[in-house]
């Protein structure tokens, strides 16, 4: 019953991450189902209600399908206004980070430090101990 009401409360969010989903089937490499989410090893990390994409492989990959993770309990906390205040700053910092990456060929590495990123990694460190 709690599951379905987080579902309904993460619509949105749920609704994307579904449609991505369905959108990029053929490059998800693993499914696994624990604590109530979805994690699909694809070759990008976005984290959308209870879909958890992550990418990369040993200890990067390990670090991206936590801090996707973190991103989660966010979508639970925020409900429908998850997209509005952590998706697009993410996005942007995102975007930022590309363009840092093209235009100084290095990876910007302030990306974790500020918002909504450093508050992911937080509440991925505080549910370390969840089996994921």
């Amino acid at each position: 019953m709690l599951e379905a009401l987080f579902f309904l409360w993460e619509l949105p969010q749920n609704i994307l991450g579904l449609l991505l989903w369905t959108y990029a089937r053929r490059q998800v490499t693993h499914i696994h189902r624990a604590q109530g989410r979805v994690f699909l090893h694809a070759p990008f990390g976005v984290s959308l209600g209870r879909y958890v994409f992550w990418c990369g492989t040993g200890d990067a990959g390990e670090r991206i399908r936590y801090h996707e993770y973190g991103h989660t309990f966010q979508s639970r906390l925020l409900g429908p206004l998850y997209l509005l205040l952590v998706g697009v700053p993410s996005l942007s910092r995102n975007v930022y980070s590309r363009l840092h990456y093209q235009l100084k060929g290095a990876y910007w590495p302030h990306y974790y430090q500020g918002y909504p990123e450093r508050w992911a990694d937080e509440l991925a460190a505080r549910h370390a101990a969840d089996e994921i």
